[in-house]
């Protein structure tokens, strides 16, 4: 079993340098990962996004999902995202994912975001999804968002005992991940109110042995629609040494082969010398994104490239465009300089591999844009 899972990550690798660095170069390759964010109904109040706020009148339904999956674009994704909003609180949540899984015949890799505030909810609904992927062989990861311990995710999230909840559907999905066999994630944003309490979230977790990741506070006028709140809730002036000695702490937590450390090591370098970005992006190769309303993105960082509701057109079309993919390909130049979005880097460093290796030899980070 442990020959076989270590060739499977071989081919993965060997696959995504290949797509990275030669194909990449001379065609629009295939998408192997999608984000959907199923609703933009949200039962949080987060005051670093305004989602909660958006209220759709009218999303796509099941059946409206099960025309998109027709689309032959979904036919080689390998890594699915179910996000929202609240992905929980869509009408036809499990149905519909697993309706996703019986889509992608490739599909190798589940991850389904929650703020974890309906705990007994998440639980139920996550065995279903659960005893899905263990019968396709396909990997889960369970994803909760908590920024922080108690009254400091409490007055984040604006939702009285939410921490308590969060914890309590924690704990539930590490119960069903002994019996299911998936991973359990904590996912942390990390912002000015939240940085001076790090070192609490990182002794949280560790005390309850449970894996967590960090995230940088971003700035969209499209998908987060927060763009306004940058000035109360940036990482500047008095609490900007705290955030950099945050940075160089997760940093350092990275074991020494851990290619995560080339992206925070390129974040210590954006925030303190104000340069740009160097690591790689998979939203510039082969991620996307769909969402409820029917638009299509390359990156939430901007604008959709499309509406396949709106346009008449297929999702393919709108990703194929020949005008969209030169959109895409000039945001190393635009979007991409400053941006702190670590989505998926993990791979796509993995997958890129030179400015990893080049960093572990030489110390310095890539020099020039996202995609040279």
């Amino acid at each position: 079993m442990l020959i076989q899972q270590n060739w499977e990550k071989i081919k993965k690798l060997s696959s995504g340098f290949f797509r990275y660095n030669v194909e990449s170069k001379f065609k629009t390759v295939e998408p192997q990962s999608v984000i959907i964010n199923l609703t933009y109904w949200c039962n949080s109040r987060c005051v670093m996004c305004n989602i909660w706020q958006i209220r759709p009148k009218k999303e796509l339904t099941h059946e409206d999902w099960i025309e998109v999956m027709k689309d032959p674009i979904f036919r080689n994704i390998r890594n699915l995202t179910v996000s929202g909003g609240e992905p929980s609180m869509y009408k036809d949540y499990v149905k519909t994912v697993l309706m996703f899984i019986d889509s992608m015949p490739k599909l190798t890799r589940l991850v389904v975001n929650s703020n974890g505030f309906t705990p007994k909810k998440l639980i139920a609904d996550m065995e279903q999804i659960a005893k899905a992927c263990q019968k396709r062989g396909i990997k889960l990861g369970a994803n909760v968002s908590i920024d922080g311990v108690r009254d400091v995710h409490d007055s984040l999230r604006r939702i009285k005992n939410g921490f308590d909840l969060c914890a309590e559907t924690v704990s539930g999905y590490k119960s069903l991940a002994k019996k299911y066999g998936f991973s359990v994630t904590v996912s942390s944003l990390i912002l000015r109110q939240n940085v001076h309490r790090y070192q609490d979230m990182v002794d949280w977790l560790k005390k309850n042995k449970t894996d967590g990741s960090f995230q940088i506070v971003g700035f969209h006028d499209t998908y987060l629609k927060n763009a306004e709140t940058e000035k109360d809730l940036s990482i500047n002036g008095d609490v900007k040494k705290t955030f950099l000695e945050v940075l160089q702490s997760i940093l350092d937590s990275k074991p020494a082969w851990d290619v995560g450390r080339y992206y925070w090591a390129d974040m210590i370098n954006m925030y303190k010398n104000g340069a740009n970005r160097t690591s790689p992006c998979p939203f510039l190769t082969d991620d996307f994104v769909v969402d409820s309303l029917g638009d299509v993105y390359y990156c939430l960082s901007v604008k959709a490239v499309g509406n396949w509701i709106k346009e008449k057109r297929s999702i393919s079309q709108i990703y194929y465009d020949p005008k969209n993919i030169k959109f895409r390909n000039n945001l190393p130049k635009t979007a991409c300089k400053k941006c702190n979005s670590g989505c998926d880097v993990h791979n796509a460093t993995a997958f890129d591999l030179k400015r990893f290796l080049y960093y572990k030899m030489s110390g310095k980070l890539w020099s020039g844009d996202i995609n040279r």
